[in-house]
């Protein structure tokens, strides 16, 4: 073990999935084994077993943490009870699309991810469990904007609407991670708000 292997858990879980990620990145998923994240981090092999017991372990942990860095910015506007309906989902739409949770490194790594999941059941069950919180968590602040328009969905139709409107955010979410310029981005958040406006015939 180097001596930075006497880093607090927590510290040292983090600086572990953040070194599996950059080998994800640049080896994929089949290419980044235990041995080239120690090398990568700078730690034994044995340390890496200590905290992830496996490699399957230590690939899932860094998938939760991609979905977090993709989606915290989004869930904290989704949690928010600050300002009117309109004004909360005008938010979320810009959170949803604006750096950094739109980036080329980001992207390339959802989308190794989902490539992943559908020959790995674990990351597909992680992907399911993740989307479903995503879209439960957005489904009151939809019933919330067209309720303030005097329009009362049925649970099924809410639930259809929401997943109608994740569908066009992350269509524009992977244009934004394919944008070279912050200029871009803003023209597709732009659009975004747009889009939401005439799928939910509302002005925000």
């Amino acid at each position: 073990m180097t001596g930075n292997d006497d880093v607090p858990d927590s510290g040292k879980q983090r600086d572990l999935i953040e070194a599996t990620l950059e080998c994800i990145a640049e080896l994929g998923i089949q290419g980044t084994s235990v041995r080239a994240v120690a090398a990568k981090a700078g730690v034994s092999n044995g340390l890496i077993r200590h905290h992830f017991d496996a490699k399957a372990n230590l690939i899932l942990s860094a998938y939760r943490r991609t979905i977090a860095l993709i989606t915290t910015n989004s869930m904290r506007e989704l949690n928010s009870t600050e300002g009117p309906p309109h004004t909360r989902l005008r938010r979320f739409i810009v959170a949803t699309l604006d750096t950094p949770a739109s980036n080329a490194r980001l992207l390339s790594l959802w989308a190794t991810f989902v490539s992943q999941s559908r020959v790995d059941p674990q990351i597909a069950a992680v992907r399911e469990e993740s989307y479903l919180a995503l879209r439960r968590a957005t489904e009151p602040l939809i019933a919330a904007v067209l309720a303030a328009e005097g329009r009362r969905l049925s649970v099924e139709e809410v639930e259809n609407t929401t997943v109608t409107v994740h569908a066009m955010l992350d269509g524009l979410w992977i244009e934004a991670g394919l944008s070279q310029s912050p200029e871009g981005v803003e023209r597709l958040i732009a659009l975004g708000i747009h889009s939401i406006e005439k799928l939910l015939d509302i002005r925000l």
